[in-house]
């Protein structure tokens, strides 16, 4: 029995065995001799070694990095756990060993400590949507973010807002490049990764069925939308990419108005509170309201302080930040789409895909995206427009190059630098972990069993 699993039995003596965290490669200790000397941490580009024999303890300073930012769309991620997941395999009864070379060259780039390849909300979000293959899906982003995250699309919008708004006060331009890929991601792209990486599922507020309605609302509003773009013969796509543009700062106001009617209502007794959750102001009536504190000229009227937010969400500064003007882009080309009479609507995922796209291409080096955006993308005005982004776009259209992409990168690895990473992490820690997803439906196993046999023992 692995000494962690005894905490869990009451008749048996926990065991705390310190030498299960201290891991390979291992080599002749420096003060005992013994090979036993091996790995204990790594942490702020220190590695920590300790012998398990006599617990000499010593550390070298590992040189920073700079790893390259990847994006993969969950359309990708499907792809691979499809190959690498036994049930999943099982039950789509098709291969395409593309996939598996992809996931093979990606895991091999990650702890090769060039890549990162970042888990994002939206990527929680799209695989919640199958319980059945949740978990799976969550540990195969996981292991490939190797411990990075990017930041919710909205929360970098609002940064982006805020730098356009200091930028209006200080009498000078937005200047886009003060937001770095560090300031949109949670965890270090200078960072040697850990050995070890632990993660917590901290499950959903709202239930299976309430996400899915949620989305289904959403999506039927897009498409009544699509059917609007359809029937408007003269639109053009100017037209929509202004309209676009304009869009959040009209949202924006308009939730915080509702918002503040609510809680009137429910102060003057006009309306009780049945959910405590819509007291809780959403993102954009939060910035809507921290605006009008930071911009209040004294003796104002409310109705003064109102107009003068909106005219500063509906500036050139405003409109032009990075997640605005991208997504004003995207929707006006799907618009343009409408006009020109494609009979295909948009997915459910669409808005996921203008979110994940407008919000992370400024700060990823490539992308792997759904093959309509990369269309889109790849349109004229729109190319021109994201030409100012250094990021490599790739869809299933161009698969093969990404795949020579990933293989160029690891071509131009450094001998030295392979050589640092294999004494720091072991001779077999680039071979790729084909059998994670395997490894993880084993555990998922063994957590129903144990809980199970929970509900099945009585209680003391």
């Amino acid at each position: 029995m692995h000494p962690f699993e005894k905490a869990h039995m009451s008749n048996r003596e926990f065991v705390f065995e310190p030498r299960l965290f201290i891991t390979g490669p291992f080599g002749p200790c420096p003060q005992c001799d013994q090979p036993e000397f091996g790995s204990l941490s790594i942490s702020n580009n220190f590695h920590q070694r300790r012998c398990r024999n006599c617990w000499y303890t010593a550390g070298v300073q590992l040189p920073p990095l700079q790893k390259r930012l990847i994006y993969l769309d969950q359309m990708l991620l499907s792809n691979v756990a499809k190959e690498l997941d036994p049930v999943w395999k099982a039950k789509t009864k098709r291969s395409d060993p593309y996939w598996l070379e992809v996931f093979d060259q990606l895991d091999r780039l990650v702890k090769l400590q060039i890549v990162v390849c970042p888990e994002s909300p939206i990527h929680e979000e799209e695989s919640a949507y199958d319980d059945r293959f949740e978990g799976v899906l969550r540990r195969l982003y996981t292991h490939l973010a190797s411990g990075v995250s990017l930041d919710f699309p909205m929360a970098i919008h609002i940064r982006q807002i805020w730098e356009a708004v200091h930028a209006m006060e200080e009498g000078r331009q937005p200047d886009w490049s003060r937001i770095t890929p560090s300031d949109v991601i949670d965890g270090g792209l200078e960072q040697w990764s850990e050995r070890l990486l632990l993660t917590v599922n901290m499950g959903h507020w709202l239930s299976l069925a309430d996400r899915r309605a949620s989305r289904s609302r959403g999506h039927a509003a897009l498409l009544a939308v699509w059917e609007r773009w359809k029937a408007e013969n003269g639109l053009t796509f100017e037209v929509q990419f202004e309209r676009e543009r304009r869009a959040v700062a009209e949202v924006a106001i308009d939730s915080f108005l509702r918002h503040l009617d609510l809680v009137n209502r429910l102060n003057t007794g006009t309306e009780t509170l049945s959910d405590p959750l819509s007291l809780i102001p959403g993102q954009l009536a939060a910035l809507t309201l921290q605006l009008i504190k930071e911009l209040e000229k004294p003796g104002d009227t409310f109705d003064e302080r109102v107009r003068r937010v909106a005219a500063v969400l509906l500036s050139e500064p405003v409109m032009q930040a990075p997640k605005n003007h991208l997504a004003a882009l995207l929707f006006a080309g799907l618009a343009r789409s409408a006009v020109s009479g494609k009979k295909k609507p948009p997915s459910q995922g669409t808005p996921n895909d203008v979110d994940a796209i407008s919000a992370y291409l400024p700060y990823c080096d490539a992308m792997f995206i759904d093959d309509e955006f990369a269309q889109i993308l790849g349109n004229g005005p729109i190319n021109r427009e994201i030409a100012r982004y250094p990021t490599r776009i790739f869809s299933t259209r161009t698969r093969d190059d990404f795949l020579t992409y990933l293989r160029q990168m690891e071509a131009d690895v450094p001998p030295q630098h392979v050589e640092l990473v294999t004494q720091t992490y072991g001779e077999d820690w680039v071979t790729p972990f084909r059998s994670i997803l395997e490894h993880e439906r084993e555990k998922e196993e063994r957590r129903r069993d144990s809980t199970a046999t929970a509900a099945e023992t009585p209680p003391h």
